[in-house]
């Protein structure tokens, strides 16, 4: 029964955790027992251990709480002293760990900012070049040039990263310079609390006396009626005395549900700049970036293979490498376009093959014995629909693509169509057992 909870768990969590991250840390964990209430989770090594406490523990308590009554606490334990060992011979690895504890320093100081999120670092293409020269304007004239500053573009593509430089800039030529970085998760969750604590006073002060205010992911203001009102006055307020306005989101404005009219027409303000999907040679720029960084030498055709088959996200690029110098590292290989092939065969999928639009759309008509024609077409028949939606969702969470592009690809559609589209199915196979075995029989038709 464990066993079958814990599957249950990892499944729940694929979808949202970037793959690198469920292959690499989720994947290999095992239930050990309930310990009187306490879940002994096994971990292969300390970092998978320290990875874990720190980004998903919540989730895991969460779920733990809705399976078992008796819950107190989750604990996770290394496996193998082996395991152990090794991670101590893991260079890569400890590099990555004290860059991350820096950053959670640097967090903890007001006006500090991720101090590798830079213009400099940022890998520049034809993808992201308006976006990023916006942010350079913006960082030179702070509330003179584009304000509000919004940027959208699909996961992981280096929205954030512009965000923290915007705050560099700013920064090392005006130190005392007051700024706020904040989700819009974030922003939502403190105004709750300073209503309910009857804090307002100190809330807006915060936030209104800001020389320059940051927000991630605004979408998430849909059918939030009193957040968006308390955000439409801190906004007002500090567009007023020429404040710089910076947010990012998954989609443009007018495509976020249930926002007011009246921020739909603020965010246009200023400017609106798009982040797409590197292209290949910008997807080897950053891998030979990050490379360099960490003083790796990885040979050209084991990037090239990285680069052609994770194509939308930058995370998961980034991901992907660190994954194979750690492995090369641990098992002192060589790297070659085979190694990393054997290498991250779990994060890819597909046997070293690169699955495409096209193919996605074919494997799906195929499954339902429909026209691929008929699945890019406008009819409206449950035959098709379903099958549509389908497809749509494998483009996004697949592929990673953002809902633009899948529009553009599925003929056109609209990006709501889109959005409605992934939603519905996300939804759908958690509560239907049906479009859960559809989309498994599916994922094996491309192994």
């Amino acid at each position: 029964m464990s066993d079958i909870f814990w599957k249950k768990v990892l499944s729940d969590l694929e979808v949202s955790v970037s793959r690198p991250n469920f292959v690499t840390w989720l994947k290999p964990t095992n239930f050990v027992e309930n310990r009187n209430g306490l879940i002994i989770i096994a971990v292969p090594n300390p970092y998978a251990k320290n990875w874990l406490e720190k980004n998903i523990v919540k989730d895991l308590k969460r779920i733990c709480k809705e399976e078992f009554d008796d819950f107190e606490d989750i604990r996770f334990e290394v496996m193998h002293k082996e395991a152990a060992n090794a991670y101590d011979e893991l260079p890569i690895l400890k590099q990555v760990e004290e860059e991350e504890k820096e950053i959670e320093a640097e967090e903890g100081v007001p006006n500090s900012f991720h101090s590798r999120y830079t213009f400099d670092t940022f890998v520049v293409g034809n993808n992201n070049r308006l976006a990023f020269a916006a942010a350079q304007v913006v960082a030179d004239k702070p509330g003179e040039a584009y304000n509000p500053l919004f940027l959208y573009g699909g996961v992981g593509l280096g929205k954030t990263h512009l965000m923290h430089a915007i705050a560099n800039e700013v920064l090392r030529k005006a130190p005392k310079k007051k700024i706020i970085y904040t989700s819009c998760e974030t922003f939502t969750s403190e105004f709750i609390d300073a209503l309910k604590t009857n804090t307002m006073t100190a809330f807006k002060k915060k936030y209104r006396t800001a020389d320059m205010f940051l927000v991630d992911d605004i979408q998430f203001l849909s059918n939030k009626e009193g957040t968006q009102e308390e955000f439409f006055h801190t906004f007002n307020m500090l567009h007023q005395n020429n404040r710089q306005i910076v947010v990012t989101s998954d989609r443009v404005p007018k495509e976020i549900n249930d926002l007011e009219d009246r921020l739909t027409s603020r965010f246009g303000w200023g400017m609106i700049a798009d982040i797409q999907a590197p292209n290949f040679e910008n997807r080897m720029a950053i891998l030979q970036s990050k490379a360099q960084e960490r003083g790796i030498e990885v040979p050209v055709e084991a990037l090239e293979y990285i680069a052609q088959t994770i194509t939308s996200n930058v995370r998961e690029l980034e991901g992907s490498l660190i994954k194979l110098m750690a492995a090369a590292e641990v098992e002192g290989e060589t790297i070659t376009r085979e190694y990393a092939k054997r290498t991250l065969k779990d994060l890819i999928k597909t046997n070293g093959s690169v699955v495409t639009t096209k193919q996605i759309i074919g494997k799906v008509a195929e499954y339902f014995s429909v026209e691929v024609n008929d699945i890019m077409g406008k009819s409206r028949v449950k035959e098709l629909v379903y099958p549509r939606q389908v497809v749509m969702y494998l483009l996004r969470n697949r592929l990673g693509h953002t809902l633009p592009q899948i529009g553009d690809e599925m003929g056109g559609k609209d990006h709501t169509t889109v959005m409605h589209s992934v939603e519905k199915i996300t939804k759908a196979r958690k509560v239907d057992s049906s479009v859960e075995n559809d989309l498994q029989v599916i994922e094996k038709m491309f192994i």
